[in-house]
């Protein structure tokens, strides 16, 4: 497996995104100024998820999928703007800037989580009037994100802020984090007319591709007893073996899926980065 190959497919698919999001926040409006401040620097991973996983399954890329592909970064934002909120996480910082209520005020920051859901959900109907393969995969994706998925995710994460265990940050990572990835690849799965075994790999390999990005993400903090980390229940040896672990079932969930290459390589990419 030639790595760079994928890691230049990421990198596309990164400029392909930033490139619609300038031409998508035109308007001089602090909205839309907001929504597009919100939107810089992602890693633009779970587009990717989606993109590639069309590739995979044999769909034909068009700049429908582009513009889904924006809708799932949106929506990502929006989640990242909420969760900044001094009613969340109360961070204040965000991709190595101001978090956007800081930068805008925490009005402001309501409102630009609230318009980027908005215009995801808009950006995902008028593919679907256009192309009923869209229907599916939006429906999927808003139910994933919704109360019995990320939404709740976060409830958990507000709930329990001690005396916590390995399988509630699993329970909290799988919602809030993992849920969004499962929807991602199934989304490309139903857009390119995936049948059902193939879409439960997908959600198996997505779940635990969420649960090994965020227990990295844990693992790359610095300053984490007052948040939900798995390194304030356990030494970082240990952490390592409980992501080992995961990586070998989320590999072993696409075992049967061709041309999987993508997928392997992003599990090793993901759990190994130091950003």
């Amino acid at each position: 497996m030639n790595k760079n190959i994928y890691k230049k497919n990421l990198e596309e698919n990164k400029i392909a995104i930033e490139k619609r999001i300038n031409k998508y926040f035109d308007s001089p409006s602090i909205l839309d100024e907001a929504m597009k401040y919100s939107m810089e620097a992602g890693k633009r991973i779970r587009a990717s998820l989606y993109l590639e996983t069309c590739k995979i399954l044999g769909h034909d890329l068009s700049g429908a999928d582009i513009d889904f592909a924006l809708a799932i970064e949106m929506l990502q934002s929006y989640t990242l703007v909420h969760d900044d909120l001094p009613a969340m996480d109360n961070d204040d910082y965000r991709r190595g800037k101001e978090s956007t209520h800081k930068h805008f005020g925490e009005d402001i920051g309501i409102l630009t989580g609230d318009a980027l859901l908005n215009e995801g959900a808009n950006l995902i109907f008028s593919l679907a009037k256009e192309n009923p393969a869209y229907i599916r995969a939006g429906d999927y994706l808003f139910n994933k994100l919704g109360k019995r998925g990320v939404i709740y995710g976060q409830v958990l994460d507000l709930e329990e802020r001690k005396d916590y265990d390995l399988d509630y940050i699993l329970r909290v990572y799988g919602k809030k984090t993992a849920d969004f990835f499962v929807a991602s690849l199934v989304a490309g799965g139903l857009v390119a007319g995936a049948d059902s075994k193939v879409i439960e790999s997908l959600e198996k390999y997505g779940y635990y591709l969420g649960l090994g990005f965020q227990i990295q993400d844990d693992l790359l903090e610095s300053d984490y007893t007052d948040e939900l980390n798995i390194l304030n229940i356990m030494d970082r040896q240990a952490a390592n073996s409980i992501l080992d672990e995961i990586n070998k079932k989320c590999e072993l969930a696409i075992s049967d899926i061709e041309n999987n290459d993508f997928y392997i390589f992003l599990i090793d990419y993901l759990s190994k980065r130091n950003y």
